[in-house]
């Protein structure tokens, strides 16, 4: 995973927007000190918030010049604003913002002039933070003093951050780009190395599930490899004590009615908001009426690690189902795009729709809604790039026409003047 000379003159040389730049490092730093504590917020905190708020300036200099399809998520904004008006639970003002902060860091970078040489600096930009999130796991773990995997981890920003990397790789591999594959199985080893099960599933899914052209067989035979290797880690020891209270177990043994699986808790937590959801199914209890709950139950504020039940708990049927829909209608938007773009382009708008996927699969056991710092702004910068970059080459395109129609004109009356 050398990444040459040429390619860093490439990065250093590069127009890329400062924005973006915040955005990687900002994500790179969240995962290593996100969870360190300054003047009473932790830092995580601070970067989401000052990525909407540098975010909402731009937007409000040139708000004319967003080529974002924000109108697409307009229906969910609307639902988030009027709970909130309505909520008097606390944190409902933080929650909402956080869910809309991507679609406003999304719009922002759509402002600026993206061409091929931004879109090959973001690529390169993008392989040092697999690279960083490598040495940020090895150190956070001890593997290089110990040489032994933890029993336990902290990795959730790592994770997700390396998830959605894996998304992006597997589109650039599609592609038939050299070097991704072995970028994608780096940070497919986050996961594996942090114990996270679900994650493990989801980013081994990014490369035979990316929505980027690949054919079937090819897809079929690394699924089949992908569930070997999967298969092989669930029996690996360090899986089955994180899966079992016995420290071992089948596959049939994965469900939440055999009491020595572990997610029997957070199953019992899920039951209990359901009966909740049943008693408002269709407008739910108020923004962030789900903390309330859960400090009810165990004595804290937390989140259900679900954030579809967290959506049905708060939202209901109505505004869960306007959520959904949003996503779907922005990947088609977004895969949509791929017909009347090339290059650089085509792959941003294929690995921002194919994220959609982890996304959608992470929110069944995670709380990736509220972590717009690892993934959720990070995707939408992918979004927006792709939608500043057709943006751009729209407008080059009919500046060349004009180019090339003025100067049809000045040499048919150089002709005429010669006549």
């Amino acid at each position: 995973m050398k990444i040459r000379i040429s390619k860093i003159n490439k990065l250093r040389h590069s127009k890329l927007p400062l924005l973006i730049w915040f955005v990687v490092l900002s994500a790179a730093i969240s995962g290593s000190f996100g969870g360190v504590n300054l003047f009473g917020f932790y830092i995580k905190g601070y970067a989401w918030f000052i990525q909407i708020m540098v975010s909402g300036v731009f937007l409000l200099r040139f708000p004319k010049k967003a080529s974002f399809p924000w109108h697409i998520w307009l229906p969910w904004i609307c639902v988030v604003i009027i709970y909130l008006v309505f909520s008097d639970y606390p944190n409902a003002l933080q929650r909402s913002v956080m869910m809309l902060c991507p679609i406003v860091v999304g719009m922002a970078v759509s402002i600026y002039p993206i061409r091929e040489k931004e879109i090959v600096a973001f690529s390169i930009l993008c392989r040092y933070l697999a690279i960083g999130l490598c040495i940020i796991v090895i150190f956070k773990t001890g593997i290089y003093l110990t040489g032994k995997l933890p029993e336990i981890t902290g990795l959730a920003a790592e994770v997700m951050i390396g998830t959605l990397l894996a998304a992006l790789f597997a589109v650039r591999h599609a592609y038939g780009n050299k070097d991704a594959l072995p970028y994608w199985a780096a940070v497919l080893a986050i996961p594996v190395i942090a114990v996270t099960r679900t994650a493990v599933v989801v980013t081994a899914l990014t490369l035979p599930l990316t929505f980027a052209p690949m054919k079937l067989i090819k897809r079929i035979i690394i699924f089949v490899l992908v569930c070997a290797i999967g298969v092989g880690v669930f029996y690996t020891e360090r899986f089955q004590k994180k899966m079992f209270y016995s420290g071992q177990g089948t596959m049939k043994d994965l469900t939440m009615n055999n009491p020595d699986f572990r997610a029997v808790g957070r199953a019992k937590l899920w039951d209990m908001m359901e009966e909740e959801i049943k008693a408002k199914p269709w407008f739910g209890h108020g923004a962030n009426a789900q903390e309330e709950f859960i400090l009810d139950y165990a004595g804290f504020y937390g989140q259900p690690h679900n954030d579809w039940i967290r959506l049905l708990f708060d939202y209901g049927y109505l505004g869960t189902l306007i959520f959904a829909f949003c996503i779907i209608l922005q990947s088609y938007h977004a895969w949509n795009k791929v017909r009347v773009t090339t290059g650089g382009t085509r792959m941003l708008f294929y690995a921002g729709a194919s994220s959609f996927l982890p996304f959608v699969l992470f929110m069944f056991t995670d709380n990736i809604i509220l972590y717009v710092s690892f993934f959720g702004n990070l995707h939408f910068t992918i979004l927006g790039l792709a939608y500043a970059s057709l943006k751009t080459s729209e407008k080059d395109t009919e500046w060349l026409r004009y180019q090339a129609y003025t100067y049809s004109i000045a040499k048919q009356q150089n002709l005429s003047s010669k006549k």
